[in-house]
């Protein structure tokens, strides 16, 4: 059967135009009060308390060279910096919840059913505008932020996007035993208990996952959590990409909800209270209509296994040493993972 693809309307586009506005008119009279852009090197190099070990790769175990990511080309690099969508008053300031921002821009379908979605993905640099403290809450992992942490202001280099729900798509890539927190995602069984139904495509790397229950004696993580390059973005500059994301098993076009549904919605959420990946899987935004609903921590609560404040990381570095690239090491691809 022949799949047709249904586009949504760019009235989105407008609203985060209007948000763009707000951020350039309060840059020229608000202070230098720092960002939603935060340290995630563990102590000793910067502000993040151990977890359940390891918390990295055997090259940086105590991750004090913050989020590690191996790329497709095999190269395992760092960032330092993860940046926030925190709301004015709780820790962030304009366009709040747009700075990091999810659409739904269309599906695929075939007869009866939905193949896979597509979603512009923006990131806008607001880190000069930001207001009020932030919260902050330990990950599934055992991580915790001290107080008072350093707010970064400035540009975002090496930018990475991380979606907390979609499986890398590697055929029997999947560690059992409940190693993630499993996925919630409708209309489609996926292809080992735990994993998710949906696949993100072409992708510049997988960002390394402490897992939540790892077993005694094996690997206490993976590069497993897909993440897609935003380049340098400077002080309040936007830069969008569309992601594609497709499904292990087609979603029954009943359990997907209507189009019309997503007009103007923010399906994207990275409050301060998610340090770095705080949990995966989570679930789909799309497919379980989760959206941005503006409050400072989405669903009242900021526990990683029932609340949604965090379903997507993005991660930076600082124009300051820290942020180690390692060039050729052919046994870190033995740490992805493989079931």
């Amino acid at each position: 059967m022949n799949a047709r693809t249904i586009v949504m309307s760019p009235s989105a586009r407008q609203l985060h135009a209007a948000a763009l506005v707000a951020l350039g008119t309060l840059m020229l009279s608000a202070p230098a009060m720092a960002s939603p852009g935060l340290d995630i090197r563990s102590v000793g190099a910067g502000p993040i308390t151990p977890g359940n070990a390891p918390a990295g790769p055997a090259v940086d175990p105590t991750t004090q060279n913050g989020q590690w990511f191996l790329d497709n080309s095999g190269v395992a690099d760092s960032r330092t910096h993860e940046f926030h969508d925190n709301i004015d008053g709780a820790g962030g300031g304009p366009p709040n919840h747009l700075a990091i921002r999810g659409a739904l821009v269309g599906v695929t379908a075939t007869p009866g059913f939905i193949n896979s979605y597509t979603m512009s993905v923006s990131i806008t640099n607001n880190t000069p505008i930001s207001f009020g403290p932030f919260a902050s809450q330990p990950n599934t992992h055992g991580e915790s932020r001290l107080v008072p942490t350093p707010r970064y202001n400035g540009t975002m280099f090496g930018v990475r996007f991380a979606a907390h729900w979609a499986d890398d798509g590697v055929a029997g890539n999947f560690v059992p035993s409940s190693a993630n927190i499993p996925s919630s995602n409708p209309a489609g069984s996926p292809t080992s208990p735990g994993t998710s139904n949906t696949i993100a495509t072409n992708y510049d790397a997988l960002a390394w996952y402490s897992y939540t229950n790892g077993q005694a004696g094996t690997v206490g993580g993976s590069y497993q959590v897909p993440t897609w390059d935003f380049g340098d973005i400077a002080v309040g500059q936007t830069v969008t990409r569309t992601l594609t994301f497709q499904f292990y098993n087609p979603i029954i076009n009943t359990a997907f909800l209507p189009l019309s549904a997503f007009a103007n919605q923010d399906l994207l959420i990275a409050r301060s209270t998610d340090i770095k990946i705080g949990s995966y899987f989570q679930d789909d935004p799309v497919l379980n209509g989760i959206f941005d609903r503006a409050v400072p921590y989405p669903n009242g609560g900021i526990s990683p296994a029932t609340s949604h404040y965090g379903n997507s990381s993005v991660f930076f570095n600082v124009p300051t040493p820290g942020a180690a690239a390692l060039l050729g090491l052919g046994g870190l691809m033995g740490l992805r993972r493989r079931r």
